[in-house]
């Protein structure tokens, strides 16, 4: 295959699965969203404890147990906290192992403050991006290099993935029994 026709594959490979993505993105968005409407108390407390706009930061809310109702609700990040309805329009929320009562005024904003230490907390890797360690990381004056990038024939060209690809691996050199 000449380069331009593993380019133009390796483009519409690209554009297929970034649009799957954003498929599938959006109907976890949806259903998500599901039960924020579908509970106007949920929806009411998770616009006082993150702002108007929390659909940005929840990727799920699900219904763990119906008495007393307790909903999980997951962040982009991979986080997670926990909202139960204790009945009287009262909530209980439970982050990072404790309780707030939204109620107060005071447990409110610490519990807003939480969800925010929440989100800034971001233990998923981007994709496509090396990570290294810094040297307080791994506890010596050394740090790691993040890996060579490919260096053959069509590496500026084509990307790294598919000059990988090109390169073929050298066999190693066999070696022959010393005879007796």
């Amino acid at each position: 295959m000449n380069k331009e026709l593993l380019l133009e594959k390796y483009i519409k490979v690209a554009v297929r699965k970034a649009l799957k993505e954003q498929e599938e993105q959006q109907r976890r968005v949806e259903k998500a969203m599901y039960l924020a409407y579908r509970f106007p108390g949920l929806k009411d407390l998770m616009t006082k404890l993150m702002s108007p706009a929390f659909g940005r930061f929840v990727s799920g809310i699900n219904v763990v147990a119906p008495k007393p109702t307790t909903f999980n609700i997951s962040l982009v990040n991979g986080q997670d906290f926990t909202i139960k309805y204790i009945g009287n329009k009262k909530w209980n929320v439970k982050v990072s192992g404790r309780q707030y009562h939204p109620d107060n005024i005071g447990e409110e904003e610490r519990c807003s403050q939480a969800i925010a230490d929440l989100l800034e907390l971001n233990y998923s890797t981007a994709e496509g991006k090396e990570q290294t360690t810094t040297p307080t990381e791994t506890g010596g004056g050394e740090s790691t290099p993040p890996p060579a990038e490919p260096t053959g024939p069509g590496a500026a060209e084509l990307g790294p993935e598919l000059a990988a690809a090109e390169e073929e691996p050298t066999p190693a050199p066999e070696e022959t029994p010393a005879e007796a």
